[in-house]
Parts: structure tokens; sequence; C-alpha cells
């Protein structure tokens, strides 16, 4: 079984020889930028080095898929707020948001002309290309919560919650609109997973989730055809139940969540991606990240992943324990 179909049929809920040990998080790391030539900010930027950087993560680090692109920014950027990239291989872009005041200013972006986005998706066609049949290639992008609280400054976005909620429902049906394009712009490039970033919903609550992330996120899912994984960053147990109810095919859990209680919560519905401590594949040693995927892979996990991005300094040599320890299960 190659880790395309393990990886699938893990999405599917069908029987899998072994757990895959796809990252749909980000993946990159500086070791890996330097081995291969591929480094940030370029690989941030031009499809060439995005899809070979995407691809040294699997050649190099093992890692059982290809993602792309490795930052947040994408669509921010591509409706014009300004963004800052790093110079250095470490250092992921910042964009920053409008105000309430000025977000009329916000441009609805052509997904195949606007920004990075074509860049993006041409990485993901020379992916499939390179990748075949063996290796998952992944797509990333944000939920229309996420689109926006990166485009939205946080502060007025709460406020909005209680004083202008029709305003942000207005707000989010036009973003909706124009993730189900990006995402079935994504579609003719040929991924086969779609990882659906939500990095804020977690800070919403149950209530809110419910009627300012959930139903958009639903709708976006509806629109495709691909398989999703649904990511929220943090503490999203009390937002499990909504998470699930979105119809994503496996929801991606970060490290403050426990897996048996998603696991319990999903029941037969979803997959449950994680949740390895990003911090633990970073400090290591390698005896506690191996610990550490043991849990993971003791815990009935589907799929056993980092809780979060990957941070660009994590040892190759950390990467690799966790992806060789899944592997070995294989073997036993």
């Amino acid at each position: 079984m190659n880790p395309k179909e393990r990886l699938l049929k893990t999405l599917r809920r069908e029987t899998v020889d072994r757990p895959p040990a796809a990252v749909p998080t980000q993946c990159a790391i500086v070791e890996v930028m330097e081995a291969s030539g591929f480094a940030w900010p370029r690989a941030q930027q031009r499809a060439a080095d995005m899809a070979g950087l995407a691809w040294a993560c699997h050649e190099i680090g093992g890692i059982e898929s290809v993602r792309v692109p490795f930052d947040i920014t994408v669509e921010a950027e591509a409706m014009g707020c300004p963004t800052r990239f790093g110079d250095d291989k470490a250092t992921p872009p910042v964009s920053t948001p409008y105000s309430r005041s000025g977000y009329d200013r916000l441009r609805m972006p052509d997904p195949r002309r606007d920004g990075r986005i074509p860049e993006v998706i041409e990485a993901v066609q020379r992916l499939r290309e390179k990748a075949a049949d063996s290796v998952p290639v992944i797509a990333a992008f944000g939920t229309p919560f996420e689109i926006l609280s990166t485009t939205m400054s946080f502060e007025d976005i709460t406020m909005l919650l209680i004083d202008e909620p029709e305003y942000l429902a207005d707000r989010l049906a036009v973003l909706t609109a124009f993730a189900v394009s990006y995402g079935r712009a994504l579609e003719e490039a040929g991924p086969d997973v779609l990882m659906l970033v939500d990095g804020t919903s977690q800070s919403l609550g149950p209530k809110y989730f419910a009627k300012f992330s959930l139903p958009y996120t639903r709708q976006l899912i509806e629109a495709l055809r691909t398989p999703t994984i649904l990511h929220v960053c943090g503490k999203a147990t009390p937002l499990l139940e909504g998470m699930v109810l979105t119809g994503a095919s496996a929801l991606s859990i970060d490290k403050p969540v426990d897996i048996g209680t998603a696991l319990r919560v999903a029941g037969d519905r979803t997959a449950i991606v994680g949740n390895i401590s990003p911090q633990t594949l970073l400090r290591g040693p390698v005896g506690e990240v191996i610990r550490e995927t043991d849990e993971a892979i003791a815990s009935g996990v589907h799929v056993v992943a980092p809780g979060c991005g990957i941070l660009p300094w994590t040892p190759l040599d950390h990467l690799r324990a966790y992806v060789g320890r899944v592997q070995e299960t294989g073997a036993k």
C-alpha cells in the first residue's frame, strides 16, 4: 500500500496496514531547505520552488505527503492586505489586516490571476505530475472565518460579533463565495486532499462557532468534491462536535485536544489527524519524539501527524524519528 492509497483509504475510514505519516499542516524545515536548495522566501512566492521544497520535505524528511503552500497569508495578500516576507529561511510572511472602517477596500481576487494564488495552483499541478499515484498531494487554504481573521483586525471582529453580527454574516457570505472559487480552482490542479485551515475559531467558543464559522465551512465543503481535512488550532475540544458537523473527511487536532475525546466525539463520522506537539518535534530529544509518536499510535488516531505546523528550526533527525516510528508499526 503506497502513501497515497493509505491516506485516501484512511480518510474514507477503510482498513489500512498502518496509520499514514502524512503532514497536512506546514512541514518545511530549514535543514531541508538547505539540503534541497529550495528555501523561503522564494519557495513561498514561486511555484517551481514551492513544489520543489514540498517534494524535498517528502524525499529528504520522509513525510508521506506533499503539501503547499507554507503560510496562511496567500488569500490576505491577494485581497490587498500589505504583506511582508522574511529575509531568511525561517520567517513566515506576515500580513496586516484591515480595520472595520477600512474593510470595504478589500478586493475579491480572481484565483487564476491575482496575488500568489496562481503560483499555489501551479505548484499543485507540478506536484501532481511528480507524485503520480504514489504520494498524496495536499493543497491548503483558509476557511471563510480564517480568511476573515487574516483580513480584518480580530479586535474589530470580536466587537462585531455582538454589535454588528449581520455585517459579519454578510462579509462571511462573500468570503465563502471566494473560498469556493479558490477551492474549485485548486481542484482543477488535481490535489488528493484539501486542507482547510482555521487558526482562529478556537477563540470563538461553541455558540459563536456555530453561527460564524460552522455554516460557512460546511457550505464550502459541500461545494467541493475532494476529501477535506479541517484544522482548528489550539484548545478546540469544545468545538469538536461542530467541527464534525462541517462534513470534513477528517479533523486535524492540536496537542491540547485529547485524542480519546476527539475519537469519541467523531465516532464513525470522520477521521482524526494528530496530535504530536510541534514543540516536542522542535526540542526533542529523539526519545521524547518517539514517546509522543507511540502515544498517538496507541490512542488509535487515524493519521499520525503534528498537531499544528512544524516549526522551521525543527531538526531533521526529529522529523525522521517521528515518521520512521510510524512506518515501523507496519513492519511488526
